[in-house]
């Protein structure tokens, strides 16, 4: 297997990186942190012109060079400024255009996600950072801000709405009645933190808080974009959802079946039934299995999914109406 020479400097740079954050925490006047750091802005520098290399060969966007050429200026300005205050006004300067026309490009990118009709707000954001950043870190770094904004949203009011119109699937799952323990997890870290570990790391135990905060406000969001997004079916599409993690679009003429998943002895027996399925499922909902007439791919959270199924396992609050939209009642 051939390796690529940009996935080789991203390997190298995460690898020293990594080293030098250890050395950072656990000892900070390492005599080899001053050298590591060279050698992350030499790997940097290296990257930065195979971007370039790269643009001048049509095969990337010329916003792509911004974000890592000013990591760059910003780096050599550190080393450079203990030396020169030419040095020091340069790298202000220098970082200060970069800064300004990447704000630029920003909003141009954002103001052309507006020819995007219908899209849901992650496809807007993401189109908008695929300017400056690969597109899986581009979705990514777009559900993350969506999925946060939502737990927000429910949090100050929204969880007042009604759900809109469609086939529900946030009723039935085990995290509506999870939701309400939720809050509690975080003085609950505070104290087992406090208490067990009093001599911990400042910054361990930091993060540790901020993990807690976050995974709560995620898993939130989640139950959020659950209820914000029902399956819809009209008569020419099938739209199927699970809140951020995953989607489907098919056309009813591809259904050839549709009925209630079947109960199982055991988990074994239902994980070799569900090898080759698409998953739309959330812990405790019912689920409905369509067979349909030729293999589809799915959208995850890193955009569509690398396999091709013809099964698709979805969860929905209410099987028999669902099934009765689809025109297969249930039996």
């Amino acid at each position: 297997m051939c390796i690529r020479p940009s996935s080789l400097l991203w390997g190298l740079f995460l690898a020293v990186g990594g080293t030098a954050l250890v050395l950072r925490l656990r000892m900070p006047g390492h005599w080899a942190l001053p050298w590591m750091t060279a050698i992350l802005l030499l790997l940097l520098a290296l990257r930065v012109l195979t971007m370039i290399r790269d643009w001048r060969q049509g095969r990337l966007a010329g916003t792509r060079i911004m974000l890592p050429a000013l990591i760059l200026v910003e780096g050599l300005g550190l080393i450079l400024t203990r030396t020169s205050d030419l040095a020091l006004n340069l790298r202000l300067g220098t970082a200060l255009v970069l800064e300004v026309l990447l704000l630029i490009l920003a909003v141009g990118a954002w103001r052309n996600t507006r020819s995007l009709p219908r899209a849901w707000p992650e496809a807007r954001i993401a189109a908008a950072f695929e300017a400056f950043v690969p597109p899986r870190a581009a979705r990514l770094m777009a559900l993350e801000l969506v999925m946060l904004g939502s737990a927000i949203c429910f949090l100050f009011g929204g969880f007042r709405k009604p759900a809109p119109p469609g086939f529900s699937l946030h009723r039935e799952t085990f995290l509506r009645a999870f939701l309400p323990v939720l809050p509690l997890l975080i003085p609950t870290d505070l104290f087992l933190i406090h208490a067990l570990f009093p001599r911990m790391a400042p910054w361990l135990r930091w993060f540790l808080h901020v993990s807690t905060v976050y995974s709560v406000l995620w898993m939130i969001g989640l139950y959020a974009t659950l209820k914000q997004r029902p399956h819809q079916v009209d008569e020419t599409f099938v739209s199927l959802h699970m809140g951020l993690l995953g989607s489907l679009r098919l056309r009813k003429d591809q259904i050839l079946s549709a009925a209630p998943l079947p109960e199982f002895d055991d988990d074994w027996t239902k994980r070799d039934y569900m090898q080759g399925v698409h998953k739309l499922v959330r812990t405790g909902a019912p689920a409905v299995e369509l067979r349909l007439t030729e293999a589809v791919v799915s959208t995850g959270l890193l955009g569509p999914s690398s396999r091709r199924c013809d099964r698709v396992a979805v969860s929905v609050d209410d099987p028999s109406a669902f099934l009765a939209a689809l025109g297969q009642p249930c039996a």
